[in-house]
């Protein structure tokens, strides 16, 4: 059985009026033993009325005095036992998270990024790879330190996720380079939101120190593929691009041409 069914099947509070049934119950099942006994090997008539009595209380009181406080520890016992599991659970669920998470930009990280195109590629999604580096991104570090440089990285990924739409797959690849995969069959749609991930980059409001603007740009290969293209291969026709954008002046957009 899951941990999820232990939990939803547990009681989210002591249930007092269920320990009484037990009780009930035990008192009940007790009768109905000493009665058993006393027909199974029936005692004389003069005995029977001496010790009716204080069979009946003890028949009434022992099962009452111990099983009332039994079903309340169980139950308490068992709501330790059923939180216990949420909350690991929810650590399962938070460590699965952070290892697909790249901690700073909260985007996939290098390894959830392959895993999940290679998923929609294996549904038979067609779509365009684009890889992305900051240009220049060395010289922000270097200036105004990595604190400043990690913030510039927010605000880059940011404005990736404003370029997408919602069922494309979007990651850091590592230091100042992205990648995004358009689940959008068709050359145009990969390039529109390459053209899109550009300008919103370029319009990053960039203040690293003393209220002076550091413009930040980026530059972007492009590679369509079909299903018979795995990832890495799409993911080097891209890389291929992208070495021409930098090489061409930066802040632009390349798109892969077989040779």
């Amino acid at each position: 059985m899951s941990e999820r069914v232990l939990s939803d099947m547990a009681p989210v509070r002591v249930n007092y009026l269920r320990a009484a049934l037990v009780s009930v119950i035990s008192v009940i099942v007790t009768w109905v033993m000493t009665g058993v006994a006393f027909w199974i090997d029936p005692a004389p008539p003069a005995v029977a009325e001496e010790i009716l009595l204080s069979t009946c209380v003890i028949a009434t009181l022992v099962p009452t005095f111990v099983s009332f406080p039994v079903a309340i520890v169980l139950q308490r016992e068992r709501l330790k036992l059923a939180r216990a599991l949420a909350q690991l659970e929810d650590a399962h669920a938070e460590l699965a998270r952070s290892s697909r998470t790249d901690a700073l930009t909260l985007l996939r990280n290098r390894e959830a990024f392959l895993s999940d195109v290679d998923a929609l590629k294996a549904e038979g999604v067609h779509g365009s790879m684009l890889m992305i580096d900051v240009d220049h991104f060395k010289s922000i570090n270097d200036t105004w330190g990595h604190a400043t440089g990690d913030e510039a990285l927010k605000l880059i990924s940011n404005a990736i996720r404003d370029a997408v739409s919602e069922g494309d797959i979007t990651g850091r690849l590592g230091g100042e380079e992205f990648g995004v995969f358009v689940a959008s069959d068709g050359l145009d749609a990969g390039r529109q939101v390459a053209d899109r991930i550009c300008m919103n980059i370029a319009r990053i409001a960039f203040y690293p120190r003393g209220g002076v603007a550091r413009r930040i740009t980026a530059s972007v290969g492009l590679a369509a593929g079909d299903l018979a293209d795995d990832t890495s291969l799409m993911m080097s026709q891209a890389d291929r691009s992208l070495y021409e954008a930098k090489g061409s002046g930066r802040n632009q957009v390349k798109v892969y041409k077989a040779a």
